[in-house]
């Protein structure tokens, strides 16, 4: 029996002035996750983004049914047969684990990466070199979403959304706080969280959560574990949350510094895209620091 998909874009925000550029000069950033499938187009140029568009799907855990409605995001989103100057596709599907560059080699990748994430079927293992630290990130991609996406594309560009996000916070305003700071990115199920202290990394962690407590459990546990005072320590939110979701409501009653995360500095927004906070899209946005 034919399964029938609820498919629909959530997010969708442009203006004239995407008409008004020759998207032949633009990048299309694009970002995958469990259930996700969401993109923007950027003017490298002028450092503005032009066009936002996500789509949310179920059911979210499959790799096979995200590549059955991904197929039909393509089917009815012309948009993405544009010829852009460039395609840059991100993974956020967790997995990953960061490498020392010293000790990291190329053909010990998989071990690297089965040492604290369980082997999965039909996975391709990536890796990237993190420009700002001296560290690799390896991660794990479905290998016929990933094929798919590439030859749709023509794309060899590849990265995991917890790249982008590795540099996009150096940029904010907190970043050497003196008592710490942790960002934490959240998606429906999923968080990942990144901690440092006086500008230097100690952890990035991914999880699932059930709960917006499953959320502050981990990172009190974090913070203790590295020694750092949850009483103290600035913590940064993003992802699409609302104030009266679980995950918010949560943190705030238990974390005295709490804060939205910044929009990432140095880039320009249409007035459509700047209505919507900021921190909805922060990984999508940092993906522009990756082309």
């Amino acid at each position: 029996m034919p399964v029938a998909y609820n498919i629909h874009p959530a997010f969708t925000v442009d203006d004239e002035t995407l008409l008004e550029t020759d998207l032949t000069a633009c990048n299309l950033l694009v970002l995958v996750g469990s259930g996700t499938f969401s993109y923007v187009v950027f003017d490298p140029v002028a450092k503005k983004f032009l066009a936002l568009k996500s789509y949310h799907f179920t059911p979210r855990k499959l790799a096979l049914a995200d590549l059955e409605m991904i197929e039909q995001v393509f089917d009815t989103d012309k948009l993405l047969f544009t010829a852009f100057k460039s395609i840059l596709l991100a993974f956020n599907t967790g997995g990953g684990v960061l490498v020392p560059h010293t000790y990291y080699t190329p053909a010990l990748k998989k071990d690297f990466l089965h040492l604290g994430a369980p082997e999965k079927i039909q996975e391709a293992i990536l890796s990237d070199l993190l420009p700002s630290l001296p560290m690799v990130n390896v991660y794990s991609v479905d290998k016929d979403l990933l094929g798919f996406l590439r030859k749709e594309f023509s794309t060899d560009l590849v990265i995991h959304a917890n790249s982008a996000l590795l540099q996009s916070y150096p940029m904010d305003l907190d970043f050497q706080a003196k008592d710490g700071v942790a960002f934490v990115e959240v998606d429906q199920h999923r968080f990942t969280m990144t901690i440092y202290a006086g500008g230097k990394l100690l952890i990035q962690q991914e999880g699932d959560y059930q709960t917006g407590l499953d959320v502050v459990y981990t990172l009190v546990n974090l913070l203790r574990q590295l020694e750092l005072n949850e009483q103290l320590v600035k913590v940064k939110l993003g992802g699409v949350v609302a104030t009266d979701a679980g995950v918010y409501q949560e943190m705030y009653k238990f974390i005295p510094h709490l804060e939205w995360i910044q929009r990432i500095p140095g880039f320009s927004y249409i007035t459509k895209m700047q209505e919507i906070p900021g921190y909805y899209f922060h990984n999508l946005y940092a993906l522009a620091l990756c082309v």
